[in-house]
């Protein structure tokens, strides 16, 4: 630590930070070791992601309990009462207003992108591509037609947005949208966007868990790999980035651990927690 306290609490970014479906690796034993030691320690875990907290099973299975799940970049956060549950108590959840969800609908139509939208529940999907996920009784998809899910943006509550960019297509055409001028938009990897309120990160979800446990921020590890860590690298007490992390992220880093396929996120652990 910047400190050199051991941490109390250990935030862990998800996909390409302690598991990575593209390359085929799961969550090393290894990772889950070093958590299970930090916990039996009375070091909080929680894990901050772009996902949603509904979609972090395959993560919390693995690593067979943590204290909280920060979802949606910062937009939602649960905690969790039951040591092995994989959803817990709504601790925090910031909205996205229509005019913001309508600015990302418009401009999926406008530009043909993939887009779909995060509820308590589901994700709400476009109906048009080749990136629709399946949808089913099992499945965390649904697939609208348009008319159907502008009704929908209407109705329900929602936490974030996610967008793609084609091939060869600009960033500034997410980035420098007029429409988004008044939100967050952090990107969750080469082409794939979150949008969320302006204020809303990685970095204040951790914070307002650390706050709620009287933990201070010098005693923070955060390890991620991409530049939507960014935020919780740089406030944490130490911040730990993988070896096959982005540019952006070895830069806000302290250290860096080996790659996610080598278990970095348990030598941080060992290192910084234990």
């Amino acid at each position: 630590m910047k400190t050199g306290i051991k941490a109390k609490l250990i935030a862990l970014d998800i996909d390409g930070t302690i598991l990575d479906k593209p390359a085929g690796i799961d969550v090393p034993p290894a990772v889950t070791e070093a958590v299970k030691s930090a916990r039996k320690l009375g070091v909080r875990v929680c894990l901050s992601s772009s996902r949603p907290c509904f979609f972090m099973d395959d993560a919390t299975d693995r690593l067979q309990g943590v204290d909280a799940l920060i979802g949606c970049s910062g937009a939602s956060i649960e905690i969790l009462g039951n040591p092995n549950a994989s959803r817990g108590i709504e601790f925090y959840k910031d909205s996205l207003p229509a005019v913001l969800l309508k600015a990302v609908f418009d401009l999926a139509k406008e530009r043909d992108l993939h887009a779909s939208f995060c509820t308590d529940k589901k994700i709400l999907v476009c109906k048009k591509g080749p990136l629709d996920p399946p949808s089913g009784s099992d499945s965390a998809f649904e697939v609208l037609e348009d008319f159907a899910l502008m009704e929908a943006l209407k109705t329900c509550s929602f936490t974030c947005a996610y967008t793609f960019t084609a091939p060869g297509m600009p960033d500034s055409v997410v980035l420098a949208e007029p429409g988004l001028k008044e939100a967050a938009i952090h990107r969750s990897s080469k082409d794939c966007f979150v949008i969320t309120n302006r204020g809303t990160d990685k970095g204040a979800g951790v914070l307002r868990l650390a706050e709620h446990w009287g933990i201070p921020k010098e005693a923070i590890l955060a390890v991620g790999n991409d530049k939507n860590d960014v935020p919780m690298l740089t406030m944490a007490g130490a911040g730990v980035v993988v070896e096959n992390g982005s540019p952006e992220a070895k830069e806000a880093a302290d250290w860096i651990a080996p790659a996610v396929s080598e278990g970095g996120a348990a030598e941080a652990i060992r290192r910084f927690a234990l």
